[in-house]
């Protein structure tokens, strides 16, 4: 077997602001995963926007209808933390008129390179990648004309290709709605495959991870057996035990004072905020503070004082300044995975077709969160 990585796209910019960038696959060979890289241009004051957010959907659809690969922007943004033990490699700064990067994952076995699991392109007419985006256009978002899709792949196609193939690996969004205050939300999971595991994404701006949802339950045959249950928390602090997960996330801020930055940890155990000092700025001696923290939301407090009259009194700062942020929450923020293949291993995959019926019960606690079901299913060959 030998993998050999090539380029779907090259730093394609997009020409319009928001559409589908639809780009076919070599019609045969193994393929084991795509690196998909997009980027953009912050605002003319600020850019708040993560790169993840500007993109709506990706999918990988096979026969113009077969979806072999789908997920929005949020989820596979965590499903890459996740399966990377990290943040995924960016480039995420505030600051204005330079651009982010980000680059996502699109696996179709355990890992890049893995033997036994990835698509054999050769079993489908047309198979295509599809890159929904829009990001949102503004001062503090992106500067039009900038948005970028970068994608290499790795693939062997060499005569008789791979042996040993045991299948491929299908993440699909299956469930998508908004949580409300009390109550459980019930979603139907499909028993066609078995499950490698499945991730909850929920999300309120400035709400701790936990109170929207509070507790995962998977339910078989009515629950007649219970193959899994756990709160939010036992389940956010599992992927640092068991997958060995680092909660820690980097940003480069640019705030005025009393401005917010969404940190994206879920909620913020620690942080630590240090502004960059120009020693002749105009504005004289600087002061910053954290003013507040609310789930993952960091409100930024910041001070300037005058140097001729040599004054202690502060005033809310006249210019923003580039300031490095570390903050630090529990495994992946806003996200769950509950795994059943642990550590990777194939044959201890959730055998879903041997239940009648297979359901997951999400209890909520709070009305307003961003809620995402997602699933890993294990495609034989």
């Amino acid at each position: 077997m030998t993998w050999s990585r090539r380029l779907l796209l090259d730093q394609e910019a997009q020409a319009s602001d928001a559409a589908t960038r639809r780009v076919q696959l070599p019609a045969r060979g193994a393929l084991s995963a795509i690196e998909l890289r997009c980027g953009g241009t912050n605002g003319a004051t600020r850019g708040t926007e993560r790169i993840f957010e500007a993109i709506d959907r990706v999918e990988v659809v096979a026969d113009g209808s077969n979806v072999l690969f789908s997920l929005e922007g949020i989820e596979l943004y965590r499903w890459a933390h996740f399966l990377l033990g990290k943040e995924p490699p960016h480039v995420w700064t505030e600051q204005n008129g330079i651009a982010q990067q980000l680059t996502l994952p699109i696996l179709f076995g355990r890992y890049l390179g893995d033997p036994e699991f990835y698509l054999d392109l050769s079993q489908y007419r047309a198979v295509e990648l599809r890159v929904q985006y829009s990001p949102t256009i503004a001062v503090t978002g992106f500067v039009t004309g900038t948005f970028q899709i970068h994608a290499p792949y790795w693939i062997d196609d060499s005569p008789g290709g791979p042996g040993g193939r045991r299948g491929w690996l299908r993440t699909t969004q299956v469930k998508a709605f908004t949580s409300v205050a009390t109550g459980e939300d019930i979603a139907e999971l499909s028993r066609l495959y078995k499950l490698m595991d499945l991730m909850v994404y929920a999300r309120h701006a400035a709400v701790d991870d936990g109170t929207d949802i509070t507790i995962a339950e998977l339910r078989a045959n009515d629950k007649a057996l219970i193959p899994a249950t756990g709160r939010w928390a036992d389940w956010q602090a599992l992927a640092e035990t068991l997958l060995d997960v680092d909660g820690s996330h980097e940003a480069i801020c640019f705030p005025l004072d009393t401005e917010t930055s969404l940190l994206h940890t879920g909620r913020i155990l620690d942080v630590r905020a240090a502004p960059t000092i120009v020693q002749s700025d105009a504005n004289g001696v600087i002061s910053y503070t954290i003013g507040a923290v609310a789930g993952d939301q960091l409100t930024h407090s910041c001070s300037d004082t005058a140097d001729a009259a040599a004054s202690t009194h502060f005033t809310a700062a006249a210019a923003r300044r580039l300031t490095y942020v570390r903050a630090n929450g529990v495994g992946v923020g806003n996200a769950i995975l509950i795994p059943f293949a642990l550590h990777g291993n194939p044959n201890e995959a959730l055998d879903a077709p041997s239940f009648s019926r297979l359901q997951l019960a999400l209890t909520q606690g709070g009305a307003g969160s961003i809620v995402r079901v997602s699933t890993r299913e294990l495609v034989p060959a």
